[in-house]
């Protein structure tokens, strides 16, 4: 029945989202008017787009005014109508923000017209870092759209160097070539190798384009930067490091995981912090060369000397040894 009210009268679909959506306080039903170019027509959704600017031009609250304007908005993008989309997000905040440059473009770019939705970014100021991520994969797709090898070629190695992965790379080399792979990653290893400051995002980098001496190289130099607090990419850098057979670095890295357990106290992380010590203690036994790092059983030594009173931690160490 419902389909059939859909297909024979969609004005009335129509107005029941309106009526229930002006006794709306929470927005909760802003879905259905987010949703309407699914099943309706699009002469219904200008008239809704007629009402709701009715409601707003009589509203003299100014969140409520600015919520049916919002509700156009997602109307015009839904019907691909750029212009009003344009027009509404103007009439509704005036001075434009950087987040709303890219929402008209965004839907310039839906709706086909590439040239106006390039003509939007470039309004945003030259090193503006908000929303970036959002931006460029706007220029990317407008890069690509008008053939403009040059500028996508220059944005996509913006982005690699700015941010190493295997993503930006493959989109790199997606445009200029997958056999310059080898050059591409060469040069940019030099790079990363010549800065002080550590990057995690790099170290993974090197690990997954398989360049695991250059990686040990990278974490061992900047040692006195690992940080035990930034559990999740740290802990995998262990591991990975670990799978390759790289000991000392390895222990460098479980040893601040296990000190940012003991330092913060923090007791429901104490399994896992006794889990990184005994395997510190298994790895100790196979490490020839400490360089400047301390022996395992100065670091284990200091460690006790600084939380021996932790005896939650000890007593089940002792257990499990």
């Amino acid at each position: 029945m419902f389909v059939t009210l859909i297909r024979d009268e969609p004005e009335k679909i129509a107005d029941i989202i309106l009526k229930v959506n002006k006794k709306d306080n929470y927005g909760i039903r802003d879905t259905l008017i987010d949703c309407a170019g699914v099943c309706l027509p699009e002469d219904v959704i200008r008239t809704m787009i007629t009402t709701l600017q009715q409601r707003a031009d009589k509203e003299k609250d100014e969140y409520g005014k600015r919520h049916h304007l919002m509700l156009i908005e997602s109307l015009a993008r839904q019907i691909k109508d750029a212009k009003l989309f344009e027009k509404t997000r103007i009439a509704s905040w005036g001075n434009l923000s950087t987040a709303a440059l890219i929402d008209i473009a965004r839907v310039y770019l839906e709706s086909g017209d590439v040239e106006t939705a390039h003509s939007w970014l470039k309004k945003i100021s030259e090193g503006e870092t908000f929303q970036a991520y959002e931006r460029d994969k706007l220029l990317e797709e407008i890069y690509h759209k008008q053939g403009d090898s040059e500028k996508l070629t220059e944005l996509l190695y913006q982005k690699y160097r700015s941010h190493h992965s295997t993503d930006t790379l493959q989109a790199l080399l997606d445009v200029i070539g997958h056999d310059k792979r080898n050059d591409i990653i060469n040069d940019e290893v030099e790079q990363i190798l010549k800065t002080d400051k550590l990057r995690e995002s790099d170290a993974k980098f090197l690990i997954a384009v398989g360049k695991i001496d250059e990686a040990e190289e990278y974490l061992l130099g900047r040692a006195d930067q690992l940080d035990g607090n930034h559990y999740g990419s740290l802990l995998s850098l262990a591991e990975a490091m670990e799978s390759e057979d790289r000991r000392l670095v390895t222990s460098l890295m479980y040893r601040n995981l296990l000190s940012s357990i003991l330092e913060r106290g923090y007791t429901k992380a104490y399994p896992h912090g006794i889990r990184y010590l005994k395997k510190l203690d298994k790895l100790a036994a196979s490490v020839a060369d400490w360089k400047e790092f301390n022996h395992h059983e100065a670091f284990k030594e200091k460690i006790i000397q600084a939380h021996g009173r932790k005896r939650s931690f000890w007593s089940k160490y002792e257990v499990k040894k």
